[in-house]
């Protein structure tokens, strides 16, 4: 029975599972056989994808005055690609700045009026016995709408800071910057032309490429983290081997595949030749214990 077992799973999925460290399971009571792992029949199917794909967005509006970056050009993280005319951002800056100075001395005037008003109070403290009143009432008075004064004060400092912060940050943001390391692949607008906030300007694809494929749910057991896999790609005629990184934790239930991800060696003299969107084939690989254990037999 168990055999027949066996050989239905051979037929059906095309794979042996593999036991705790590589090795073929075997049922209880059976003695162990030479380890051996088979692949799928047939290539499973993927596509080489990029690890991140960003439009890039204006933070700020304004008019569009240079795109530095254009359609295929790599670029580096960090890198400027593209400004926004400066003069408006520069003039909100500087009314910050005044608005900002005009709050500090607000501010610096209510704190000495306090300063004042403390100082009259604690006179009139002091000769309270030989004074009327009113004069200790008036005094206490005027510290009071005093401090009031410089918690006013204070707080429109804050408020000016805040948006002098505000149109500082307006000003770096007119230099729009890569976010990572990869190519341009679409441009939406050109100089000259008016730029909202959220307004897509670029699209960055990364250069980091990944391979992304489906496995049929006969073979899902034995795709695991650390899988080797090789994979062909006939649009640029090459092969590559990878290793899969990631495997879907559930089965989808229309297609009754798993997804899985897997990192690719890319030698450099090819890197320019790929592209995210090749389709490819996948071949799975033995785990590298398994291949080590065939040579020695």
């Amino acid at each position: 029975m168990t055999g027949s077992l066996r050989a239905w799973a051979w037929v059906t999925t095309g794979v042996m599972l593999l036991g705790p460290g590589g090795a073929l399971a075997t049922p209880p009571g059976e003695a162990q056989e030479p380890a051996r792992v088979l692949t799928a029949p047939r290539p499973l199917l993927g596509v080489v994808v990029a690890s991140q794909v960003l439009d890039v967005v204006s933070e700020v509006e304004g008019r569009l005055s240079e795109v530095k970056a254009r359609l295929g050009d790599r670029v580096e993280a960090g890198q400027v690609l593209a400004t926004l005319d400066p003069e408006p951002l520069k003039l909100e800056l500087s009314a910050r700045q005044a608005n900002a100075r005009a709050a500090e001395a607000e501010h610096e005037r209510a704190s000495l009026l306090l300063t004042q008003a403390k100082q009259k109070l604690q006179r009139e403290q002091r000769i309270r016995a030989y004074s009327a009143a009113e004069a200790l009432e008036a005094a206490e008075s005027t510290v009071a709408l005093a401090e009031a004064d410089r918690t006013l004060a204070q707080a429109r400092l804050s408020e000016a800071r805040t948006r002098l912060a505000q149109a500082e940050r307006d000003v770096a943001q007119a230099r729009i910057r890569a976010p990572f390391t990869g190519i341009i692949t679409e441009q939406y607008l050109t100089p000259g032309m008016r730029v909202g906030r959220a307004t897509p300007l670029l699209r960055v694809v990364s250069d980091d490429l990944r391979l992304r494929f489906a496995v049929p749910e006969t073979l899902a057991p034995s795709v695991r983290p650390g899988l080797p896999v090789r994979v062909r790609l006939a649009a640029v005629d090459a092969e590559l081997v990878g290793t899969v990184e990631r495997v879907a934790p559930e089965v989808d239930p229309a297609s009754r595949h798993q997804k899985a991800e897997a990192v690719l060696t890319v030698p450099d003299a090819l890197r320019a030749r790929l592209s995210s969107g090749l389709l490819a084939e996948v071949f799975l690989q033995p785990p590298a214990e398994t291949r080590t254990r065939g040579t020695q037999r």
